[in-house]
C-alpha cells in the first residue's frame, strides 16, 4: 500500500510541477517555438502567451493580489479568543531544505520555519500541546516532522507533544494527525499552515472529524506598493506559484 500511495504521490507530484508554474508558462514557451517551425501564427501565439502568464505572474502587485482574497478570509487568530478545553496545535510541515551542511544536511526550509515561529508564539501564549505533521521527502533522510520537532525544542525552546512523520501530503496530514489527537482527548485543532493554504487545510482535518480554529500565517498582500511592485523577480513568482498550487488543489479535491 505505501509503495501504491509513494507512486501516486509521484505522479502528482510530477504532473502538477510541469502544468502549474513556472513549468507550465515556460512548457507552453518550448512547445510554441518548436510548432513555429510549421505553423508560424499558432506557435508564436502559443509562446507570447506563456510569456505573458510567466511575466505577469512574476510582477509582485499580480502576487499580493491573488493572495488578497485568502487574507480577508483568514485573519490573524485572535490574542482574546476563547478556545474550547479539549484543543491542542497543529502545525503542518512545508518542506525541507537539502543540502544544509551548517545543520547536519537536512533542515526546516523557510515555508516551515515561519510556520514554526507562529505555533511558538501561539504555544507561549495559549500553553497548548503540539502536533507537527509532515512525512519524509521524496530523496531525503529525515521526516519534516522529526526536523520540525527539533526546531521548536532547540531554537524555540517549545516542547512537542505528538510528531506525525507519515504524511505524504495535506489529506494525510489530517487522515494520519486526528487519530493521535482524538485518543489524547483532542476534538479541537488549533490549525497552523500559510494563510494561502488555510481553506484546504482547514477543509481536510474537518473532514477527519476534528473542530478546527484557523491560526494562519505568513501574510504579505498588504504590503505597501513601489516601483518594483511593478517589475517582475523570482519571489513573487513563488508567492504566485504557490496560490495557483491551491486553486488546483481546491479544484482537484472538488473532482474527487
Amino acid at each position: 500500500m505505501f509503495e501504491a500511495e509513494m507512486v501516486g504521490f509521484w505522479v502528482k507530484k510530477v504532473v502538477s510541477e510541469l502544468l502549474l508554474l513556472p513549468c507550465g508558462p515556460l512548457l507552453a514557451i518550448a512547445v510554441g517555438l518548436w510548432i513555429a517551425r510549421r505553423h508560424r501564427r499558432a506557435g508564436h501565439a502559443l509562446a507570447s502567451t506563456g510569456l505573458f502568464v510567466l511575466v505577469v505572474f512574476s510582477l509582485p502587485v499580480v502576487a499580493n493580489a491573488i493572495a488578497s482574497r485568502s487574507e480577508r478570509d483568514y485573519p490573524p487568530l485572535d490574542a482574546d479568543a476563547t478556545l474550547p478545553a479539549d484543543t491542542a496545535i497543529v502545525v503542518l510541515g512545508g518542506g525541507l531544505q537539502a543540502g544544509a551542511t551548517d545543520y547536519g544536511g537536512e533542515t526546516a526550509n523557510a515555508v516551515t520555519l515561519v510556520r514554526l515561529r507562529a505555533a511558538a508564539r501561539l504555544a507561549v501564549r495559549t500553553r497548548l500541546p503540539i502536533l507537527v505533521s509532515g512525512g519524509r521527502p521524496p530523496l531525503l533522510k529525515t521526516t519534516e516532522a522529526e526536523q520540525m520537532a527539533d526546531v521548536l525544542e532547540r531554537d524555540f525552546h517549545t516542547p512537542v507533544r505528538w510528531i506525525e512523520k507519515d504524511s505524504l501530503d495535506t489529506a494525510d496530514n489530517a487522515r494520519l494527525s486526528a487519530p493521535l489527537l482524538k485518543a489524547a482527548g483532542v476534538r479541537t485543532a488549533i490549525l497552523v499552515t500559510d494563510v494561502e493554504h488555510m481553506q484546504r487545510a482547514r477543509a481536510l482535518f474537518e473532514a477527519a472529524g476534528l473542530g478546527v480554529v484557523p491560526a494562519p500565517t505568513d501574510y504579505y498582500a498588504n504590503a505597501p506598493l513601489g516601483l518594483l511592485s511593478f517589475l517582475p523577480n523570482a519571489n513573487a513568482l513563488r508567492r504566485s506559484a504557490w496560490s495557483v498550487h491551491e486553486w488546483a488543489g481546491l479544484a482537484w479535491r472538488r473532482l474527487r
